[in-house]
């Protein structure tokens, strides 16, 4: 029987706020355009900069270099 796999890494707020903001503003859009509510230009606005804020904070958050445990050698194993 395999082992359990283990837990996952706790999240810290910024990242959580990012994630709503990516999916919360077209579910805002989404929900106010199916319910034909009338949309102001400033919730427009709003709802697409959460999007776009949240897609950014996740890119500039992941970061570009190798994981911290990968050693000195990072090639391929033969």
């Amino acid at each position: 029987m395999p082992e359990p796999p283990p837990p996952l890494p706790k999240v810290d707020l910024t990242t959580k706020l990012a994630w709503v903001a990516l999916f919360g503003g077209p579910a805002y859009l989404l929900v106010a355009a199916m319910s034909g509510w009338d949309m102001q230009g400033w919730a427009l606005f709003t709802a697409v900069a959460a999007f776009i804020g949240g897609f950014v904070a996740l890119v500039v958050r992941m970061g570009d270099g190798p994981p911290n445990d990968s050693g000195w050698d990072d090639g391929a194993v033969i």
